[in-house]
């Protein structure tokens, strides 16, 4: 792909008012901090929406009983009376929110990412141990070996940019790849902050603790 650029925050309104100021460092990474979790915040909304219209959207299969599946077929077809296409955001929204939890684990362990919206590009951007705990959590449940992960990722690669410009496609469809590393890779991200948290919340905790011991120690050495 060509050059991109880069995304670290310094577009932020914060960090150009604080250019100039003695406690920048500090104020670069609780910048970052809440820049992250902006990130997360748009992958959560834009995963949330895909998750309603991929149920919304879901085709009745036919699992061999043939007087089910036809009524889960005038069910689906009635629910869908005057209701537009809805495949483009679908795909657009899953899609989006894949991008920006790619992003959310680039921009954690970097402080910046490449503005692009290939997730192929963006995956390999990743930082061990995310990227190596990825490809196995995706090889086990999409059932995928690493040669066919890379070939189906560089198929889907695309798909923000093609679902949003649907109309200009003769055909255009998607895999339950697709849908499997949707599902995944934000599935990842949400469980990494949320483990974070808790990483922040222990160590608090450890603080809160040493600085009552310190307060307890002297009154021991008095009853000694």
């Amino acid at each position: 792909m060509g050059r991109t650029r880069k995304f670290c925050g310094k577009t932020n309104t914060l960090w150009r008012k604080c250019e100039n100021c003695e406690k920048r460092e500090g104020c670069m990474k609780v910048d970052k901090d809440f820049i992250a979790k902006g990130i997360l915040l748009d992958c959560e909304g834009f995963y949330y929406v895909f998750k309603k219209l991929e149920i919304f959207e879901a085709y009745p299969r036919l699992d061999g009983d043939v007087e089910k599946h036809n009524q889960d077929m005038a069910e689906y077809e009635e629910r869908h009376k005057g209701v537009p296409l809805l495949t483009p955001p679908l795909v657009a929204n899953g899609t989006l929110a894949a991008e920006l939890a790619l992003k959310y684990l680039v921009f954690k362990e970097k402080g910046e990412y490449e503005c692009s919206h290939q997730l192929q590009f963006l995956f390999n951007q990743l930082t061990e141990p995310h990227k190596t705990a990825l490809i196995e959590r995706i090889c086990k449940e999409a059932h995928q070996n690493e040669t066919t992960l890379t070939e189906n990722l560089n198929n889907i690669s695309n798909l923000f940019e093609d679902f949003r410009y649907f109309y200009e496609h003769s055909a255009l469809g998607y895999s339950n790849f697709w849908n499997d590393f949707v599902h995944i890779v934000c599935d990842y991200a949400f469980h990494f902050n949320q483990n974070a948290k808790k990483l922040i919340n222990d160590k608090n905790e450890q603080k809160r603790i040493v600085a009552k011991l310190e307060e307890i120690l002297p009154l021991c050495e008095r009853l000694k």
